[in-house]
């Protein structure tokens, strides 16, 4: 978009994450933090009490920094324990396999 105004040509345009503004004799390259949705979540009292004392203790800038790291760290964990355990188990299968200790189908209809 680029308009006329007073003081000459100026205008934005925002690409990936990024906007350009500039005019006649300047461009500025200003990052655009990604589009945020506002999801409602009810906490007990004394949980809420206590999750302000911490953010606060920690330097966060407000509540919902606080909470959106917080779900971030532990979508990382999360993450980070199921490929642990696809690990493990596929490290199980390899074991058995190579040792021959495995069921059969007919093991298996056994029970």
């Amino acid at each position: 978009m680029i308009s006329y105004g007073s003081a000459g040509a100026y205008g934005v345009l925002t690409m990936a994450g990024r906007q350009k503004v500039y005019d006649v004799d300047n461009v500025f390259d200003i990052p655009v933090p990604p589009p945020k949705k506002v999801v409602s979540v009810k906490l007990e009292v004394d949980i809420i009490e206590e999750m302000d004392r911490v953010w606060r203790s920690l330097g966060y800038a407000s509540r919902s920094e606080f909470i959106r790291e917080a779900i971030l760290y532990y979508m990382q964990v999360v993450m980070s324990n199921q490929a642990v355990a696809r690990t493990a188990s596929m490290d199980i299968v390899a074991a058995e396999s190579d040792s021959g200790d495995y069921q059969t189908e007919e093991d298996v209809e056994e029970f």
